[in-house]
């Protein structure tokens, strides 16, 4: 059997936010509302799947977007015929056999059966979706060699296997949909190598983004690509992730510099070499970033590092209606402004921002476009006066921050959106995070249509090209 029959997912790490406020109400209001166990609530799920979701459906919805211009690009698979022919997996005396060889190799402390392992690894209520099967047994990896034996042995005996980094993901990307061994790479979670004059760092996959900028902060340098604060950079690799930065700093694929992984039979390769400038071969890095754990284990990432900007500003800038407000983001953009973030959220997200509570300050509840600047004193300063100079005829007002605490205060209405609607929830209600992309020309567009969607859906929603929120009650 071929390496390339067996399933290997990748987990996302795109990651919400510990606030007791809003975390613990959410919990609360998720046990009220099922208080059933996950493996019952599955089925719950797939039973009411197949039903239509007519005017019994009562959706509520508002959005935080961050706008990168970003387009979707098609693709298209030939294959010999119609059907691809199924994989043949191993039977249940296979997979007990395969777990006594992967504890006779690891140990047995790095391999769990245990129900509840089983359980948080293949069931989130923060995802929109769940498989309806759960991992068979939890591997703990310390190192890529334990990676290869796993891998040789699930190969060995026709086995799945589901890499997991953060278990932070919204939309199943942990999932163990054919059973399998889930290989949890927590105990990787180290800084390698810190080369600061050439501005790179070698991580392991476990560790979280926040937590690799803190350990080198003392050198002035910083890893931009900022997702959800529990991502994982193993997570983040399989999901080609962006986060704010996106639109000055690229995504993830334009800071990974190489990849040690673990194919399906258990070789271990490495994409290419640590200089940045290569033209040798096939761009293999390129390939896994994003390829969501289908074609290997990522068990170590070379990362480019790139210095702390001097000085960094935050506007926040509100506009009559969000047509407007989408104008001025696109002529921003044309007009080649270097800005590092522009978020935009619309009346009824501010509303509710405003109503959740969770900033010391009360907002305009109109289209409010979020604007983040770095660079050199002199270049913010000639950022933001082009800015202004270029959404002056959409604008209502301008606010800039003077300070850093200004700034964390500015800022914090787009942090808060997403928790903010949680905490608003009504009892039943539950929260579905998607993401749409379109060419910065299509942008208008796609936020009236959804706005109108909404409106004869008996909805309330929000769109860019982004991030949407949305809220159902059953």
């Amino acid at each position: 059997m071929s390496s390339s029959s067996l399933l290997l997912r990748s987990r996302v790490s795109a990651g919400f936010l510990h606030r007791n406020l809003f975390y613990n109400r959410t919990i609360s209001r998720a046990i009220h509302q099922t208080n059933i166990s996950p493996s019952i609530k599955r089925e719950k799920v797939e039973s009411s799947s197949s039903s239509s979701h007519g005017s019994s459906k009562f959706v509520k919805a508002a959005a935080g977007f961050a706008i990168v211009g970003a387009g979707v690009g098609a693709y298209s698979v030939f294959t010999k015929s119609n059907t691809l022919e199924k994989p043949i997996y191993g039977s249940n005396e296979d997979f007990k056999k395969a777990i006594r060889e992967i504890q006779e190799k690891l140990g047995d402390d790095q391999v769990s059966t245990d129900e509840s392992d089983l359980q948080q690894h293949g069931y989130s209520e923060w995802s929109s979706v769940n498989a309806e099967r759960l991992p068979m047994a939890i591997a703990y990896p310390r190192s890529t060699e334990d990676v290869s034996e796993i891998a040789k042995i699930c190969h060995k005996y026709r086995l799945p296997m589901n890499p997991y980094s953060g278990g932070s993901s919204l939309e199943a990307n942990f999932a163990a949909p054919l059973g399998g061994v889930t290989i949890d790479f927590l105990a990787m979670d180290q800084v390698i190598d810190l080369h600061e004059e050439d501005m790179d760092v070698v991580v392991q996959p476990s560790i979280q983004w926040t937590e690799l900028n803190k350990s080198f902060e003392h050198t002035n340098l910083f890893f931009p690509v900022d997702p959800g604060p529990s991502a994982k950079i193993g997570g983040m690799v399989g999901t080609n992730c962006s986060g704010t930065n996106a639109m000055h700093y690229g995504t993830m694929k334009d800071w990974v510099i190489n990849l040690t992984v673990v194919l399906a039979d258990g070789r271990i390769i490495k994409t290419r070499r640590r200089p940045r400038k290569t033209s040798a071969g096939y761009n293999l890095t390129g390939l896994f970033v994003g390829s969501e754990g289908t074609l290997g284990m990522v068990t170590e990432i070379t990362l480019k590092l790139c210095p702390i900007p001097e000085n960094t500003r935050v506007g926040v800038v509100t506009f009559s209606d969000i047509g407007k407000a989408a104008n001025a983001a696109s002529k921003v953009i044309r007009r080649g402004i270097p800005v590092q973030c522009m978020e935009l959220m619309d009346d009824v997200q501010m509303s509710v921002v405003n109503r959740a509570g969770g900033t010391s300050r009360v907002w305009k509840e109109l289209p409010t476009l979020f604007f983040k600047f770095s660079g050199t004193k002199g270049q913010v300063a000639d950022s933001i006066n082009q800015t202004k100079e270029t959404i002056q005829p959409f604008a209502d007002t301008f606010k800039f921050a003077k300070d850093e605490d200004e700034a964390h205060t500015l800022w914090s209405a787009r942090k808060e959106a997403l928790w903010s609607m949680i905490a608003l929830g009504d009892e039943g209600s539950s929260v579905w995070t998607t993401d749409v992309a379109v060419p910065i020309s299509s942008l208008r567009e796609i936020i009236g249509e959804s706005k109108f969607v909404a409106f004869y859906s008996g909805s309330k929603v929000n769109d860019t090209d982004k991030h949407r929120n949305v809220k159902e009650r059953d």
